[in-house]
């Protein structure tokens, strides 16, 4: 609730500068802002503006409104404040949310045929370290000294030391659950002191040292968050086609 219009309509724009920022800085999904028309604006709304993504069948998502309503509700419901000047005023009021239709765009903008594909700023577990021939000596502790170095750098580690379930399958359900940064380490690993490395948004690996592999991983998820939106970008700009007469259309 605001005493002018123009508080108003600067938090309508914050606001949807906020959702904006959001989605493509830690959803790393590439959004327009726009105003909707009289007709799809919010009904009793002086404006409504939206941010819109694309998702990967062609389809645009409104991912979050923001609303200047103006007076147009604290009037019917006499809805006042006392003014500086010592009379009673009506209150501009603004109205803005996303909601859980994010975690929707999320799987729609990203997802692929293995499952999600999560960007590591909002990852639950940026990094998940699976040990390899586990029952091997040294194999179990060793992954998970590596894992411990990687949390103690600040990152989201899962060590997953499930006895129950083979590496692959572990793989799997990983790739599955959108993890953006999966470590392996077998006997040979051990030895040689490396770890394979694989990236969940290009689905490479590698065996890289385990040397500084706390720097490596935290500059390889700063990578790969820009990858992931890059990739959305790119999609979304080949499904726009400029037109400006209905012919064209």
């Amino acid at each position: 609730v605001h005493a002018t219009a123009e508080e108003a309509q600067e938090e309508t724009m914050q606001m949807l500068g906020v959702y904006r920022d959001f989605c493509e800085k830690n959803l790393a999904i590439p959004v327009y802002c726009g105003q909707k028309s009289e007709k799809e604006k919010f009904a009793g709304a002086r404006a409504t503006y939206s941010i819109e993504a694309m998702m990967q069948d062609g389809k645009a998502l409104q991912s979050g409104t923001s609303h200047n309503f103006g007076t147009n509700f604290s009037e019917p419901f006499e809805i006042k404040y006392l003014d500086k000047d010592g009379t009673q005023k009506y209150a501009h009021e603004t109205s803005w949310g996303t909601s859980t239709r994010l975690i929707g765009a999320i799987i729609m903008t990203h997802g692929d045929e293995r499952g999600l594909k999560l960007p590591p700023m909002i990852a639950p577990y940026q990094v998940v370290v699976v040990p390899v021939a586990a029952h091997k000596e040294g194999v179990l502790e060793g992954a998970k000294a590596v894992a411990d170095k990687l949390t103690a750098a600040g990152l989201r580690v899962k060590f997953d030391d499930r006895d129950n379930v083979t590496p692959g399958w572990k793989f799997n359900e990983w790739e599955l659950k959108g993890v953006p940064v999966r470590l392996a380490m077998g006997p040979r690993d051990l030895a040689g002191g490396t770890i394979e490395l694989f990236r969940r948004d290009t689905l490479s690996k590698e065996t890289v040292s385990q040397e500084g592999l706390a720097d490596r991983v935290e500059g390889l998820l700063d990578e790969i968050q820009a990858n992931i939106y890059a990739k959305a970008l790119r999609f979304r700009d080949s499904m726009i086609t400029r037109v400006d007469t209905y012919d064209e259309f």
